[in-house]
């Protein structure tokens, strides 16, 4: 599982990789118009289809989904902070890996269907993009997809032309067979060495991540942390101070600049 998502993560070179194709001709998505929305995929682990008046047999059964322990909507915090958590999670791989992001109209808000996974028949709020749920997570939900978005658009480093090799990327991780180990970190270089450094915590405890050393006349800068809430989890300036290692939290993922 870790060596695949390191491979979509780089752009798909096993599939992309012939007949002259480049990193930009692999179209990365988490989510489409067909299944979950990016809030239902960490809100329900099965189809709520009754609407449909089709007997609960149309729309998948599988799903790949997780509910974060409560199906459906709760107002339990720490089900709501871990929902949140892995929903930027999501957004900020997408938006770092090579090729061509794509997403699904209202995920940047938390859009819902209510676990309704094959919604295309109904003209209803299930469906139509809510204005208003957006202008009240601007600061927060929003705010944090928003701002990778534009650090994804003002990084070069995240353009190549060329599927990447050894001095594109390095790959802090030495046991790529051992699948319980639900923990990947990599170091996106570029030539002015304006180094991205990211890690992605599966596991449901913390791990100390050593982290490497910048170029020189560098310092590592935290830019965010799913952890965090908003407007912490993203500052686009960088926070200063990272030490030697980093404490990652459970389903949380990091990205630190090299300024």
């Amino acid at each position: 599982m870790k060596g695949s998502f390191a491979t979509r993560v780089a752009g798909s070179a096993d599939l992309y990789m012939v007949n002259k194709c480049r990193p930009y001709h692999s179209i990365n998505f988490v989510i489409v118009h067909d299944g979950f929305t990016l809030y239902n995929l960490v809100s329900y682990n099965f189809k709520h289809n009754d609407a449909n008046g089709e007997g609960r047999n149309d729309g998948s059964n599988d799903n790949l989904s997780w509910n974060c322990g409560f199906e459906g909507e709760t107002d339990d915090a720490n089900v709501k902070a871990l929902r949140s958590r892995k929903t930027k999670n999501f957004h900020l791989v997408l938006m770092i890996s090579v090729g061509k992001p794509m997403m699904l109209m209202g995920d940047a808000y938390g859009h819902t269907c209510y676990g309704n996974n094959n919604s295309y028949g109904h003209d209803t709020a299930i469906n139509n993009f809510q204005w208003k749920q957006l202008h009240v997570r601007k600061s927060s939900h929003f705010g944090f997809f928003s701002e990778v978005t534009k650090f994804w658009q003002t990084h070069q480093v995240f353009r190549h032309e060329n599927f990447l090799n050894k001095s594109d990327v390095t790959w802090h991780e030495d046991n790529w067979d051992n699948f319980d180990r639900k923990f990947l970190a990599f170091t996106l270089h570029d030539s002015s060495g304006d180094d991205v450094y990211l890690a992605f915590n599966a596991h449901d405890y913390f791990v100390k991540a050593q982290i490497p050393s910048t170029p020189p006349n560098t310092h590592w800068f935290r830019v965010a942390e799913t952890n965090l809430a908003s407007p912490d989890d993203f500052v686009p300036e960088g926070v200063p101070g990272i030490g030697s290692t980093y404490n990652i939290a459970p389903y949380s993922s990091i990205l630190l600049e090299a300024k």
